[in-house]
């Protein structure tokens, strides 16, 4: 994704859902809610992004390592999707992705369980929009319109 691809996508996400738009880390449990992103760089703080669904009904899961000394979300057990930038070093544009686990471990039953289907069907409908909006480069990888053109104009996706 180009950032008007992202643009595009963002606007799509809070058109279509209740969603909303996290860091990866915090000083505090508190995560802040985030209005824009910032520069997408090296740096994972500003390509590592967790989109949440306010309407799926499961609680966002917090965890605090203390070897890294700050908190985190973990992805595994919250109904929220990782949302890795893509972005550009030179000439080539290094690809993005999003991830969602469909599961997480039910501590009363002991045992992984589905998500809720809210939070399927949110991920299936990104998915979807992705598919008919982007051109499919390889098996698992898309390119964003303003990708496209990057690669046009004579810069390479990676």
């Amino acid at each position: 994704m180009s950032r008007e691809d992202e643009n595009e996508f963002l606007d799509f996400l809070r058109t279509s859902s209740n969603m909303i738009i996290l860091p990866a880390t915090s000083p505090t449990s508190d995560f802040p809610r985030l209005d824009s992103l910032p520069d997408a760089s090296q740096s994972e703080a500003t390509r590592k992004f967790w989109l949440m669904n306010m309407t799926v009904d499961l609680p966002l899961v917090i965890i605090f390592p203390e070897q890294a000394g700050y908190y985190l979300i973990d992805g595994f057990q919250s109904p929220a999707i990782e949302f890795l930038r893509s972005y550009t070093i030179s000439r080539m544009m290094l690809p993005g992705r999003l991830q969602a686990d469909m599961n997480y471990f039910d501590n009363n039953q002991q045992d992984l369980v589905p998500k809720p289907n809210e939070f399927r069907r949110w991920y299936e409908s990104i998915e979807a929009w992705i598919r008919k909006k982007y051109k499919h480069i390889t098996l698992q990888t898309y390119a964003g319109p303003g990708a496209l053109k990057f690669q046009k104009d004579g810069g390479i996706l990676h």
